[in-house]
């Protein structure tokens, strides 16, 4: 069996001529040692098969400064390999070539010119062939114009020869469509309005809530709500006891709690998708590169980020595909920051119920746990770029990507492989957790409880209660959070549960403030934290538990004493 790397400078297409060679025949898995995921697919013509890899995206040929970099040219110089595919297109040109020239010498190589029909040099890929000594082929993967060559050419063989150091020059007025958000402050707005229209849509869908406050006839959640009791009322009567308490509260939970979360995660994917496909992503954060990483915020992180905002998950997930190590283990320990629409349900219903005397307070008492947690983000994303080291990239300069129409076949195939991985590596932890939780809930010291203020999750949160009285927050009100671990829906449930709501409307503003800045960030649900784990390891994942936990009660400190000082 023939075997092939891909590499090429990042944003050039290398990911959509993977899919267009290789189809549904992809796997992924992690390099020894790293957090650093890869594609792996085969190439099938009657009895040959040619596997294909998927290497990093190289941005500093000459002088590679990241983990990624580094182990993408190491593998194509060094891996047990018969070729190497090196992929160019017009915005990166010049950079492909020099990989390729530095990979030539060690491998067989192919340079694939891909997005052709932006720009191609004025020569037949013969001619250009001759011209660098090696073969060239135009290809448009989006549209698959060329794969076939490149099949072809594969399972033949790649000739061994070195790249012959050429420059071609790329007319100016080919990143003419490039430069459409090359203003920063353009960019930033509408990255800001892609993360707003994301968390609206998802919104709308599963929770039915509309942009101007009204509420949908049908919704993801009234329907799961419906579903629940029709399944539950089967339960209850055919096997009741124990048993059906079991099933209900623990097994069918889970079911209710997976699929809840699928639905965001992947609505999310088909978004993010789109946005790295489409180059959207690509040329938005180069635009605000500078000014994000001022602050600490990861630039090709911050559409992760905006994502996160309607579902951690997803963002956490999505990190995966940024390029750089440092960014993407970064941006994936920020997501627990960014408060999720279901923490968005707790603060409009504390709010609404806890300042229904003065309304005027509840926009404030929203937006306010937001900014918290913007602040405490970039606090935290300066903590760990200390401990863990991490310095900010250095990515040497590379025109923005042009805008494109994603090709729908790729797109899907994208979409559903990454939804596949997200199933089978943390959903069946996500449910397992579910049930091995349900225990906490429904015992105590004295056995099987209806009250869950007697139960050991109850217990847990009176013990707790001691570290929240410096913000006047009562067991009733702290026990739900203890439940915010498993999915931040159950809070506004357990609050329910242990009256929390009705208390909250006779706790001081302070006291409220406080708490709703630490729901804000205190800590990712347990699918956030699973989908963590796939991406950084455990160790990082505890750190970010305890991370978020102590700077979350330090806002809600600061939070506390900032209203006690207001008349």
């Amino acid at each position: 069996m023939k075997r092939y790397a891909i590499v090429g400078p990042p944003n050039v297409g290398k990911s959509a001529l993977f899919y267009a060679l290789t189809g549904y025949y992809v796997k992924t898995a992690n390099y020894p040692g790293t957090t650093l995921e890869i594609h792996k697919g085969v190439i099938r013509s009657g009895t040959e098969i040619v596997e294909i890899v998927d290497l990093p995206g190289v941005f500093n040929p000459d002088n590679p400064v990241d983990e990624d970099e580094k182990l993408a040219l190491k593998e194509a110089v060094e891996g047990d390999y018969d070729g190497v595919v090196v992929v160019v297109a017009p915005h990166a040109l010049n950079q492909g070539l020099r990989i390729a020239e530095i990979v030539s010498r060690h491998k067989p190589v192919v340079v694939v010119f891909n997005m052709s029909d932006i720009w191609r040099p004025p020569y037949t890929a013969e001619e250009l062939s001759k011209k660098l000594s090696v073969p060239v082929i135009y290809t448009v993967a989006t549209k698959r114009e060329g794969i076939r060559e490149v099949k072809e050419l594969l399972i033949r063989g790649l000739p061994k020869s070195e790249l012959r150091p050429t420059k071609l020059d790329v007319p100016p007025h080919v990143f003419a469509r490039s430069a459409i958000f090359s203003r920063p402050a353009l960019a930033a707005l509408f990255l800001f309005g892609i993360g707003v229209a994301t968390t609206l849509l998802l919104m709308a869908l599963i929770e039915g809530v509309t942009p101007w406050g009204g509420q949908l006839p049908v919704s993801l959640s009234s329907l799961l709500d419906s579903l629940d009791t029709y399944v539950s009322d089967i339960v209850a009567n055919s096997v009741g006891g124990l048993l059906g308490r079991f099933i209900v509260e623990a097994l069918w939970d889970s079911v209710l709690t997976l699929l809840s979360i699928s639905v965001y995660v992947l609505i999310a994917f088909m978004l993010v998708i789109f946005y790295e496909d489409s180059g959207l992503i690509a040329q938005l954060s180069k635009a605000v590169e500078r000014q994000l990483a001022r602050i600490g915020v990861p630039p090709r992180g911050v559409v992760c980020l905006f994502i996160s905002a309607s579902c951690n998950v997803p963002g956490v997930t999505t990190a995966k595909v940024m390029w750089g190590s440092g960014s993407r283990v970064v941006t994936a320990l920020l997501t627990p920051f960014i408060p999720c629409v279901a923490r968005l349900a707790i603060f409009t219903a504390v709010a609404t119920a806890a300042l229904a005397k003065i309304p005027y307070l509840i926009p404030l008492a929203v937006f306010l746990p937001y900014a918290a947690a913007f602040i405490f983000a970039v606090t935290a994303s300066f903590i760990y770029r200390k401990v863990l080291n991490i310095k900010g990239e250095a990515m040497g300069f590379v025109p923005p990507a042009p805008l494109m129409w994603p090709n729908l076949g790729i797109y899907m195939r994208k979409v559903a492989i990454s939804f596949k991985e997200f199933i089978s590596k943390a959903g069946v932890l996500i449910a397992l957790v579910v049930i091995a939780l349900w225990p906490l809930q429904a015992f105590g010291p004295g056995g099987l409880v209806d009250d869950v203020s007697q139960s050991y999750l109850g217990i847990m949160g009176m013990a707790l209660q001691p570290i929240f009285e410096p913000i006047g927050l009562p067991w009733q009100v702290v026990v739900p959070l203890i439940g915010g671990w498993i999915f931040k829906e159950v809070v506004l449930g357990l609050l329910e549960a242990t009256g929390g709501l009705d208390i909250v409307a006779g706790l001081p503003v302070p006291s409220i403030m406080a708490f709703l800045v630490f729901t804000a960030f205190y800590s990712a649900c347990v699918a956030t934290l699973s989908a963590l784990y796939k991406i950084v390891g455990w160790r990082l994942t505890a750190l970010s538990v305890v991370i978020n936990l102590v700077l979350a009660y330090v806002a809600s400190l600061a939070t506390y004493a900032v209203f006690s000082l207001l008349p």
